[in-house]
């Protein structure tokens, strides 16, 4: 065999930078594809985030209506044509990454096997009403004017489905540091539901 035919070496590193793919799939399926809510806790870079998983979709049209809205206030008496124009300048609609076509839309080629469309890979997580735990202290951005965070998938380092409910020191000491039976304990006082 020469140089020329021998398979190419596969980088090993590169497959660890890959992102988990049980939790890709959950994100196409369950929350892009059938517009489903789950709670999930994230660990990215060493830090915990909790929240609700919500679709590529709710994320764009919440940023689309954030930079409308914006837009039109920049305006003192906005024009029909104003209007449209700024409606039209910021429809993210259009950047989906993970769009699932009908079987009667999807592309077919002559001479291609009868085989589902490739669809490429998704790139990221949208994460509704994040809370970051972090030791000492605690962020919420549910009252944020865009209450949605993207978060590149290859960036998680774990993952469990479940939001963590947070609960003050005074509620932890009514279990004598013992955390409640029907829930497992979260470190600094803080219960996976």
């Amino acid at each position: 065999m020469t140089d020329n035919q021998n398979p190419p070496e596969l980088d090993a590193s590169s497959f660890w930078q890959e992102p988990d793919f049980i939790l890709t799939d959950l994100v196409s399926l369950m929350a892009n594809k059938m517009n489903s809510e789950l709670g999930i806790t994230l660990l990215v870079g060493g830090t915990v985030m909790t929240g609700t998983l919500v679709g590529e979709r709710d994320y764009l049209s919440t940023v689309s209506k954030l930079f409308k809205s914006v837009a039109r206030e920049m305006f003192d008496h906005p024009t029909r044509d104003d209007l449209k124009a700024i409606d039209d300048a910021f429809e993210f609609d259009a950047f989906i990454e993970d769009e699932y076509l009908e079987p009667d839309d999807a592309p077919v080629e002559e001479d291609a096997p009868d085989e589902a469309v490739p669809m490429p890979p998704i790139r990221f997580l949208h994460l509704k009403d994040p809370l970051i735990i972090a030791p000492g202290s605690t962020m919420s951005f549910r009252e944020s004017a865009l209450p949605i965070m993207r978060i590149r998938l290859s960036q998680i380092q774990g993952w469990m489905m479940g939001r963590v409910t947070m609960m003050n020191t005074d509620e932890f000491d009514e279990f004598d540091d013992e955390p409640p039976s029907n829930g497992s304990s979260f470190p600094r006082g803080g219960f996976i539901q």
